[in-house]
């Protein structure tokens, strides 16, 4: 890879440069002349931020379009901006639309002709509370290689753009996956973990594994769960479950770290073929890259098949380069992990990054950054920092994402650092991506690619981007980054172009569709987080129902909440109410009987640099045991002839019901306490009737309503505000 250091010895700053630029096929004394002359003017001008970024940052951004957009509802329309590419000069910008679960580009909505002043683009054929996915290339034009040699190329960018986008409530099954000597030793932290995941809308199946359980065998039970279980999407691996080592790649372009690497994705593809019969090298100075026929490595290369899960490990051992053990390492994650989610940090949205690799004709390293990070945080937010300055930005200040790219070793990254001198640095960022050379080959002691997340406090996620390029841009409406992960690792070529013709596609995507393609950290993390309700608590006045009561988010801006109900703690969380509820409380007449869970979240309308969308906190939850269920003794008084409405009211409500026989009738209007607000008795004959009560003069909170008859009873509860 360009700018690699060799495993056993670190070049310097200058061979490692120049390695950079003779890495290419074509290695001419023209490029050493402009090797050697980019070198001597970084050094003569001494490195600084500005002459930094304009010899290796300002090419890589125009390999970018880095794309935000603006949103009305009235009428409905996304305007789309981008910043402008002054290279070649292009010709052309071209404007594609999709929906996000399609493949191909097909709605192309226009070519316009390039122009510096035009850098925005109006679609109006949209909805509101809806969303929609853009592709935006210019292109035709001309930059050059360090050769001087043209190289026509096309500058993309994505967004999923959307207008009041709708909230996610359930985002399927995560299959959870635990080592043993983590269950007891971090067992608080481990379901804290999973209350957040759960109160993110997501099911949950707990495994707990011993360290020595093969790959096939945890394959084994993630199968029988993905073919026997509702809905399963996702694999979180916590600690150090087998690693399955597959291949016979060399990403990086080392040919001494050629053979199997690391290949996560094995527990994701759920179709395809893997064999451990044909691949036979020896040729990798790391014993671990070899690979035979019969040695428990797996011969592919290219993932075989579609992948099905979204997965990610958050295995922080064979560490010692940090001071704290496994598990301090582990809860101190954990701490993190919780407190993002709560929204309890001040993480500002912005990104950093450092790339001490230039362009690469157009490879374009850092242009993962700036594509990816304009949707999300936008393209105004983006911060350049200069040589090794990279960690001290990350350790003073707090920023959303973080890119760094050197010459890599399995424990360094050339001018950005090395596990050990991250060890008493602190991180306040959450997204990182780090690129160079063997560190993407992450299985090994005091790898640099886990290193941040072993920092006090830690990075979230980490990994290793630019082979292939990344896309994070769905979460800028709400997608969590597992989501990002696996939409990364499925983008196929729609035909046999291995660079270019892809779903995603930029000027070069080497490494698409490699096995090597991992994420490190917690795969359910999103961008924005909202904080939770508090005080939630469960009562059953007449032993067949349920009333949830809770303190208000202190969140700004909140527009309500939605109640959700459950059989199991970790289970399925069904929707009690389809429009936000906008009181303290709520009330189900008919849980059904045993114990129920239940969970409220609150919902804000999110305004990101990719429009607005409806964001829920992550819940908060309670459980009671219901007694018995309703009896509707009396059959001549359905639920489907009572109703009652306004619900919730300021005052006045109506009682409608209806009677098949003739029979004396009471109403009756309670508080919570059981004190009579209001009661009428008379007899009533066989048909319909209609009954307005007035509670203005009442407290706001929940009454009930009991309509009693000489045969039975019939309740509803009515919340007044």
């Amino acid at each position: 890879m360009p700018g690699s250091n060799n495993a056993n010895k670190k070049r310097n700053s200058f061979y490692d440069f120049l390695y950079c630029i003779t890495s290419k096929s074509t290695k001419s004394i023209k490029m050493i002349k402009y090797c050697l002359f980019l070198f001597s003017l970084i050094i003569f001008l001494g490195g600084t931020n500005s002459i930094y970024a304009q010899l290796t940052d300002i090419p890589q951004q125009q390999l970018a379009v880095q794309l935000s957009a603006t949103v009305q509802t009235s009428p409905p329309k996304i305007n789309l901006h981008w910043k402008d590419i002054p290279w070649g000069p292009p010709v052309y910008t071209k404007i594609y639309r999709k929906a996000m679960n399609e493949l191909s580009w097909g709605h192309f909505l226009d070519s316009i002709p390039y122009s510096a002043a035009l850098t925005s683009y109006i679609d109006t054929n949209v909805a509101v509370d809806s969303a929609y996915e853009y592709r935006v290339t210019i292109g035709g034009g001309y930059t050059t290689c360090p050769l001087n040699t043209p190289n026509q190329t096309n500058s993309g960018g994505y967004i999923y753009a959307g207008i009041r986008a709708p909230a996610i409530h359930n985002r399927g099954t995560i299959l959870l996956l635990v080592e043993n000597t983590l269950s007891d030793s971090c067992s608080d932290a481990i379901t804290t973990l999973m209350d957040d995941i759960s109160g993110d809308g997501w099911q949950i199946i707990r495994h707990n594994f011993p360290k020595s359980t093969s790959d096939i065998a945890i394959k084994a039970v993630i199968i029988n769960d993905y073919y026997t279980q509702q809905n399963v999407k996702a694999v979180l691996l916590l600690g150090h479950i087998a690693v399955p080592y597959s291949g016979d790649i060399k990403p990086d372009a080392h040919p001494e770290h050629e053979g199997a690497w690391p290949a996560d994705v094995f527990y994701a593809d759920m179709d395809g073929s893997w064999t451990d019969t044909s691949v036979n090298v020896v040729s990798g100075t790391y014993v671990a890259n070899h690979n035979i026929p019969g040695d428990g490595k797996w011969d592919q290369s290219i993932i075989p098949s579609k992948l099905k899960l979204q997965v990610s490990r958050i295995d922080l051992s064979d560490m010692p380069a940090f001071p704290k053990s496994e598990i301090s390492l582990m809860k101190n994650y954990l701490s993190k992990d919780h407190a993002y989610k709560l929204n309890k940090l001040n993480i500002r949205h912005r990104g950093v990054l450092n790339d001490a690799l230039p362009a690469n004709c157009g490879e374009g390293y850092s242009s993962n950054a700036y594509r990816n990070w304009a949707p999300l945080i936008n393209k105004d937010s983006i911060i350049v920092a200069g040589y090794y300055y990279i960690v001290p930005f990350m350790a003073a200040q707090s920023y959303q994402w973080a890119y760094a790219a050197g010459g890599g070793s399995f424990t360094s990254c050339n001018q950005v650092g090395t596990t050990d001198s991250l060890v008493s640095k602190p991180n306040h960022t959450i997204f990182s991506m780090y690129f160079g050379s063997y560190f993407g080959d992450w299985n090994v002691q005091n790898n640099f690619l886990r290193a941040p997340l072993c920092q006090n406090p830690p990075t979230l996620t980490n990994c290793w981007v630019s082979r292939p390029n990344w896309f994070f841009h769905h979460m800028a409406l709400g997608e969590n980054i597992g989501f990002s992960s696996l939409l990364t690792q499925n983008n196929r070529k729609l035909s046999q172009d291995p660079f270019i013709d892809t779903t995603y596609s930029v000027f070069q995507n080497r490494s698409s569709l490699l096995v090597s393609v991992a994420l490190m950290g917690d795969l359910t993390l999103r961008t924005d987080y909202i904080k939770p309700i508090t005080n939630l608590s469960i009562s059953s006045p007449k032993g067949h129902d349920a009333l949830l009561s809770w303190s208000s988010s202190p969140e700004p801006n909140v527009l309500g909440y939605y109640v959700y109900r459950s059989d199991s703690k970790y289970g399925f969380y069904k929707r009690l109410n389809d429009s936000l509820q906008t009181t303290l409380s709520y009330y189900d007449s008919i849980p059904g009987k045993g114990l129920k869970f239940y969970m409220v979240r609150p919902a804000k309308l999110q305004l990101t640099p990719s429009g607005t969308y409806f964001n829920l906190g992550i819940g908060v939850r309670d459980s009671a045991y219901i007694l018995s269920t309703v009896s509707l003794v009396d059959k001549n008084i359905s639920a489907s002839r009572l109703r009652v409405f306004p619900n919730p009211t300021s005052g006045k409500f109506t009682i409608k019901y209806s009677l098949e026989v003739q029979q004396n009738i009471t109403i009756q209007v309670t508080g919570i306490t059981g004190n009579t607000i209001f009661t009428e008795s008379k007899k009533q004959f066989t048909g319909c009737y209609e009954k307005t009560i007035d509670l203005s003069g009442q407290a706001p909170g929940v009454y009930s309503i009991s309509i009693i008859s000489e045969k039975g009873i019939e309740n509803r509860m009515i919340i007044l505000y």
